[in-house]
């Protein structure tokens, strides 16, 4: 006999009180189940580029927030928010995106949850 399992990973592996803003340019935006990824190249202020990778929900838990298939293109810069993981690896959960036209995406943590706050740990 076999049940369904209604569990899912949560954010144990993240940093609950911590967010950081990133700037940078779009690699890649994979647009899949179960899980959207957005790969950006950072600099950091040493001068180094950084390739983030910032995980959010599936894509049909994020389009009421904005996000879209066609969102992100290589070459586009865009301003994140990230709540980072505990392994301080450059990857964390995508909470909001800034576009450079100024289009926000998501919520993040805070900032209540006004288009459901994709990404955003009350989501998760």
């Amino acid at each position: 006999i076999s049940v369904p399992l209604f569990a899912h990973h949560g954010g144990a592996t993240l940093y609950n009180d911590r967010i950081l803003t990133l700037k940078g340019t779009v690699k890649a935006w994979l647009w899949s189940n179960p899980h959207c990824l957005l790969t950006l190249d950072v600099k950091g202020e040493d001068g180094k580029v950084v390739e983030w990778i910032a995980e959010t929900q599936a894509p049909s838990s994020i389009y009421p927030s904005g996000y879209r298939k066609d969102s992100f293109k290589p070459g586009d810069v865009v301003t994140i928010i990230v709540q980072p993981t505990k392994s301080d690896r450059p990857n964390g959960r995508l909470a909001k995106a800034v576009l450079a036209d100024g289009t926000t995406l998501g919520s993040a943590p805070g900032e209540g949850r006004g288009g459901r706050g994709a990404g955003a740990p009350a989501d998760y």
